[in-house]
């Protein structure tokens, strides 16, 4: 990878991209609210979605968009895009995925003279595809030449700052801790990654029942701080 593509991909993984991550808890917000500080370990949790959810469904949507967009395959990529929506169970993480893809297709937009990029966009637009944060991560890393592992490694690292930064926000953790977090998952990403990028779409799946109940249990809660 050229200095070019690093670059590229340090500014994806700066939460200084406005993604709209920050707005997201992935549920965090409700585990919090139900339970003592003593019944919310955060690391293991992380760890429960990076191996349930987000390792097993959106990287390997991310791998399977990555390739279609290289191979130019607009409808392809589309397909992988509804696809992914269909797993994605609760409401409100569905409409996370598709929010945090379109804030990178728009931001993006304006700068990327690309057919493939500009086609999914506009198919986004007219409503033939939801945009997908995954997917659209997957198609900018094409474009940006950003190597197919690194942009599957900052996917993980990404989830996993949003996830620590909204145990911040919510006052369950400090700077120090969540960094110790961070490094204690490094060696961890990369199986993750290679377990992914082996599988056929047909193959994404999700195991986080307790998650997606607390995702859908946030729009009750009487007081919000974050959107999902």
């Amino acid at each position: 990878m050229d200095d070019t593509s690093l670059l590229a991909a340090f500014q994806l993984a700066d939460s200084f991209f406005p993604s709209g991550m920050v707005t997201f808890s992935h549920g965090l917000e409700t585990f919090m609210s139900v339970a003592t500080e003593a019944e919310v370990d955060i690391a293991h949790l992380l760890d429960d979605y990076l191996h349930g959810k987000i390792a097993s469904s959106d990287l390997v949507a991310y791998a399977h968009a990555y390739r279609a967009a290289t191979a130019h395959d607009s409808k392809r990529l589309q397909a992988i895009d509804q696809f992914l929506t269909v797993t994605l169970l609760p409401h409100e993480l569905r409409q996370a995925s598709m929010r945090s893809g379109r804030a990178l297709l728009e931001t993006l937009r304006a700068t990327i003279d690309d057919d493939v990029f500009q086609h999914f966009v506009h198919a986004v637009h007219a409503g033939r595809s939801d945009g997908n944060a995954a997917v659209c991560l997957g198609l900018l890393c094409v474009v940006w030449n950003i190597p197919l592992r690194t942009g599957a490694l900052l996917h993980l690292y990404t989830f996993s700052v949003s996830f620590l930064g909204a145990a911040l926000r919510l006052g369950r953790l400090g700077h120090r801790e969540a960094q110790k977090i961070l490094s204690t998952l490094r060696p961890r990403l990369s199986p993750l990654v290679d377990l992914a990028l082996e599988r056929d779409l047909e193959e994404v799946s999700t195991f986080a029942p307790l998650a997606d109940i607390r995702a859908m249990q946030h729009a009750f809660l009487p007081v919000r701080l974050f959107s999902s």
